[in-house]
């Protein structure tokens, strides 16, 4: 399971070119409900690079069924390790 890390880069499950960072990996929604706020590194017709995103921690680091039965993550780390700054 992919754990959100702020300033990770991450690949959502549909596309590989779907590219999002990790804004903030521990925030918190009225109901204290841990969420992921994080932004496209991509563009689209209907959406802007940068666009911002807010998804739930829990469903953010879960997996996905895929219709062949495939489980995979729905976002993958693809930080690259030695590019990580202290």
């Amino acid at each position: 399971m992919s754990k959100a890390i702020n300033g990770h880069r991450y690949r959502h499950f549909k596309k590989e070119t779907m590219i999002y960072t990790v804004i903030e990996a521990n925030a918190l929604d009225c109901n204290l409900v841990p969420q992921v706020v994080y932004r496209s590194e991509y563009e689209t017709p209907d959406r802007p690079k940068g666009a911002i995103w807010v998804r739930e921690k829990a469903e953010f680091e879960s997996k996905k069924v895929l219709p062949d039965g495939t489980e995979v993550e729905r976002f993958t780390d693809i930080t690259e390790i030695s590019s990580i700054q202290p």
